[in-house]
């Protein structure tokens, strides 16, 4: 019974698992109560939000099934984590058509424990659903396959904004390997564009003006800019509350393994071709030029990437494996591997949600049923309904104007806010940095 109880307390303490069972933070929340409504609402809601509707209708129908706990939330997401691996492992086979089933083995482990991936593999947030549908419509391209393609391209689209770059990436490479892609013409991509166009429409009617309320990215800096390929392999932001030392090693093996795969001059078939570019385009490029339009328009963040993240990777895959001395080949797919665990294990020690759960947990024993949670901070407002009651949930000392979009404004009512606190006996328990104070008016 000791081994069993060691062996649990390793898994949902010293692995990704962890993050399967903390406490749910502000955006997981939104989540949650966005979900919550019904479709129509969920359809006009997020029209004037940041995020197209589709996750938020998935999961939905999910809370339906399977209940509101934490756990049940994210399990949403972890389904499609295992989607994603499993058109990762179709990539290795079937279009790389990797043969070594020891190099097979390794590459496959080096993208389960992408950190970027199995971070959000265990959030009830839409950015596995992100990273399934562009590998999915990426694997759909390349092999041909037009129905698949439509389908996973424009649930993409209705997923998350930055599925777009993966499709303008798909479309750029078509009209460069028209005759390598005789399967399919310039019809195909028609589909995907007017359902995503017809999606802005309706958004820009529901709000126009969504994009100038604000926003919360940071401009590139030279940070990033030095890091960027680290930070695309890793999800890296220095927000998170801890250093990566080995950030600049990381970025310099990728800098040299594009650097050496664009100089050395081979005779690769038509496919290599298509799906070498296709790859450097979706994951490295595009994220590069959308890096460059950050110093202007911050909108560069890891995990609006994430599908080309994973392309990335696949990239540096790709070209480890055409090396003719795969000795080297597994050398550098070792160093990978090294940089992935390193990351990994800080990224479980230190990006760690903080504790609402036991807050709550600890003001409920104390609240009586008229009383009050007062949040200093909107950012606490979500976590605070979810956790407590949210009819008793007051955001403090704060306008509604004062709000910024990007915070779920859409679900904030009016009457959420708050300058007054309750006469005694009712008192307002006022959270502040995940601590609380009690305070009534007498």
């Amino acid at each position: 019974m000791t081994i069993y109880n060691n062996m649990l307390f390793f898994l949902f303490s010293k692995t990704p698992l962890s993050f399967f069972i903390q406490s749910l933070w502000r955006d997981e929340a939104f989540s949650y109560f966005l979900a919550k409504k019904n479709i129509l609402k969920i359809i006009f809601l997020t029209a004037k939000d940041f995020n197209p509707p589709l996750y938020y209708l998935m999961l939905h129908f999910w809370i339906k099934i399977f209940g509101s706990s934490e756990i049940a939330l994210r399990s949403l997401s972890l389904i499609f984590y295992w989607a994603t691996i499993y058109f990762i492992f179709l990539f290795l086979t079937e279009i790389f058509k990797i043969k070594n089933k020891l190099f097979l083995f390794l590459t496959l482990i080096l993208l389960i424990i992408n950190p970027l991936l199995t971070y959000y593999a265990f959030e009830a947030r839409m950015y596995i659903l992100l990273a399934f549908f562009s590998l999915w419509s990426s694997y759909a391209f390349l092999k041909q396959n037009k129905k698949e393609y439509l389908v996973a391209c424009i649930f993409g689209l209705l997923t998350h904004y930055f599925m777009i770059f993966i499709f303008l990436s798909q479309i750029f490479s078509y009209y460069l390997f028209k005759k390598n892609l005789n399967k399919i013409n310039l019809n195909l991509f028609k589909y995907p564009a007017l359902v995503i166009v017809s999606w802005l429409i309706f958004v820009f009617i529901q709000n126009d003006k969504l994009l100038s309320d604000g926003f919360w990215i940071k401009k590139t800096d030279s940070f990033i800019l030095k890091n960027f390929p680290a930070i695309l392999f890793t999800g890296f932001e220095k927000d998170f509350g801890f250093d990566y030392p080995k950030i600049g090693s990381l970025s310099l093996l990728i800098f040299l393994m594009i650097t050496i795969s664009l100089l050395v001059k081979k005779n690769k078939k038509p496919a290599e071709k298509l799906t070498y570019f296709y790859l450097f385009t979706a994951g490295f490029i595009f994220p590069f030029i959308i890096l460059l339009i950050s110093y202007f328009k911050p909108i560069f963040l890891p995990r609006y990437l994430i599908g080309s993240s994973l392309l990335l990777v696949l990239l540096l895959i790709f070209i480890l494996n055409k090396l003719e001395k795969k000795f080297f080949s597994f050398f550098i797919l070792i160093l990978f591997l090294y940089f992935s665990f390193d990351y990994q294990k800080l990224q479980i020690k230190f990006r760690k949600k903080s504790n609402y759960r036991k807050l709550y947990q600890e003001i409920k024993i104390l609240a009586k049923k008229d009383d009050f949670v007062y949040v200093s901070s909107e950012l606490d407002y979500f976590v605070a309904c979810y956790y407590f009651d949210k009819n008793r949930v007051r955001i403090f000392s704060k306008t509604y104007e004062e709000i910024p979009s990007f915070v779920g404004k859409i679900l904030i009512p009016k009457e959420a806010i708050t300058f007054s606190l309750p006469i005694y006996p009712k008192k307002a328990f006022i959270i502040s940095d995940n601590n609380y104070t009690i305070q009534a008016t007498f």
